[in-house]
C-alpha cells in the first residue's frame, strides 16, 4: 500500500490532478471522507463540551472546545476543496452542453 505524501492541501500536485477528469472523482471521494471524519470530530467535541460543562470539569471542557474548533477549521478547508471540485465538474458539464461555434 502506497502511503500518501504529507503536503499542503492545495498543492501543485492537487491542482494538476483535479484538472484531469479521470482523477477528479478519486479526489472528491477521498476529500469527502476526510471532511466527514472532521465533521464527526466536531460533533463529538461539541457533545463533550456539553457533557463536561454539566459535570463541572472546566479543564476537559476547554480541551473539548479546542478539539471542536480545530476540527471545524480543518473540516472547512476540506469543504472548500469539495466546493472547488464541484465547480470544476459543473464547468465541464456546461462546456459539454454548449454547441460548438464555428
Amino acid at each position: 500500500m502506497k502511503l500518501p505524501r504529507l503536503e499542503e492541501m492545495n498543492s501543485e500536485r492537487f491542482l494538476n490532478e483535479v484538472l484531469e477528469e479521470n482523477k477528479r472523482e478519486q479526489w472528491r471521494k477521498s476529500t469527502l471522507i476526510r471532511r466527514n471524519v472532521y465533521l464527526w470530530l466536531f460533533i463529538i467535541g461539541m457533545l463533550c463540551v456539553l457533557y463536561t460543562a454539566l459535570v463541572n470539569r472546566m479543564t476537559l471542557c476547554i480541551l473539548s472546545l479546542c478539539l471542536a474548533i480545530v476540527s471545524l477549521v480543518i473540516m472547512t478547508k476540506y469543504d472548500t476543496q469539495l466546493y472547488f471540485l464541484k465547480i470544476l465538474k459543473l464547468r465541464d458539464e456546461q462546456k459539454d452542453k454548449e454547441p460548438d461555434h464555428a
